[in-house]
């Protein structure tokens, strides 16, 4: 099924591509104009207005992830994020200047001092198990986006007349889905289309380059453990696949971490084995653990930790598609270089995010 459904995006994004290329004649002229003032690195913040102005106005109807009916009356202008997923949606998609308030902890999330320090002067109203509603309504925002873990918040907030937009990006597809509802409520669809369409030409060009190439059996380790390891159901699942990889958990069962023993590691004999970037163990941990001496993976040193310095490319943040870039060029250096990798994910950065980044962060 997930085969499948991805040869449909690639098919998609090929016939797109072959349409815009049948008319890039008649536009020509008029395009290069745009083309020259969009070279030019945009900042996150100061891209909301321009992006704003290019969208229809007026009233908006969303049905959104948790099936709720939401209606506003023209894009939201100031915006409350509960979550640091919709936190970073907001800098892709050139909003984050709305953001009035946001989840706590913003300080320990370096990407918003690198597009947008302005965040963290922001008021920090909760976290994925409490909000502050009093707190929020204070602040009186066109709209708060919340995760679906804090639904219970949301009939008081309701009450007090402030819509709510639910969100669920629990993997590529619903991530793909709240970028476009977060893009409709804010009046900057197109800015969401362009993060999409990214997405799909990075898929169809991991495909090509790890075509015809070996698939080697990768296990995600979780962040508390080595001995959790993710399913084909999860997010990190689907950046093993796209990678050009097998999933060396891929038989088990769930859609969330799942514990393993020594055994069933041992068992599987990945040669490859990824640690998250957010885990609270080291590589030296597993290569220097006497009951994985076992291992394809550890008898190689094949052993990495997926670079966390910016975001976390091994969840589902706008930005995650790095992080399947990153895991091609891991498992595919041949075809696809650490070099390669580099200056598409600042080439990433500069455009969607608009600050230049410091190469080093991108392999530590």
């Amino acid at each position: 099924m997930k085969n499948a459904k991805f040869l449909q995006r690639a098919g998609a994004f090929a016939l797109a591509l072959t349409m815009a290329l049948s008319l890039a004649g008649c536009g020509q002229a008029a395009s290069g104009s745009s083309q020259a003032a969009s070279s030019a690195p945009v900042s996150s913040a100061a891209a909301s207005s321009e992006a704003a102005s290019s969208q229809a106005q007026g009233p908006i109807q969303l049905t959104d992830q948790a099936g709720r009916q939401v209606e506003l009356e023209e894009p939201a202008q100031s915006l409350v994020s509960c979550y640091y997923i919709t936190t970073y949606a907001t800098l892709a998609l050139g909003v984050s200047d709305r953001v009035v308030g946001l989840e706590k902890k913003a300080e320990t999330r370096p990407v918003y001092q690198m597009a947008d320090p302005a965040l963290l002067k922001k008021p920090q109203l909760g976290t994925l198990k409490e909000f502050d509603v009093e707190a929020a309504a204070a602040l009186e925002p066109d709209l708060v986006l919340m995760p679906v873990k804090l639904m219970d918040y949301v009939d008081a907030l309701t009450e007090l007349g402030i819509p709510v937009l639910v969100v669920d990006p629990e993997d590529q597809d619903r991530l793909e889905e709240m970028l476009t509802l977060i893009g409709q409520a804010c009046g900057v669809e197109d800015r969401a289309q362009s993060l999409i369409d990214y997405y799909y030409e990075q898929e169809n060009r991991m495909a090509q380059l790890t075509e015809g190439q070996e698939r080697p059996l990768v296990y995600m380790g979780g962040n508390s453990s080595y001995l959790e390891t993710a399913t084909n159901a999860m997010y990190q699942g689907s950046l093993i696949q796209l990678a050009g990889g097998q999933n060396a958990a891929g038989e088990l069962e769930g859609d969330y971490w799942t514990e393993i023993s020594y055994e069933s590691l041992l068992a599987m004999a990945p040669e490859v084995i990824i640690l998250p970037s957010a885990a609270s163990y080291t590589v030296e941990d597993v290569l220097n653990d006497a009951q994985l001496a076992g291992v394809p993976a550890v008898e190689e040193g094949r052993v990495y930790q997926m670079p966390g310095q910016v975001e976390e490319w091994d969840s589902p943040v706008p930005s995650g598609i790095l992080g399947a870039l990153w895991l091609t060029s891991t498992l595919h250096p041949e075809s696809y270089s650490q070099e390669e990798f580099v200056v598409d994910a600042q080439d990433f950065y500069r455009e969607f995010y608009g600050f230049e980044l410091d190469a080093q962060l991108l392999t530590a």
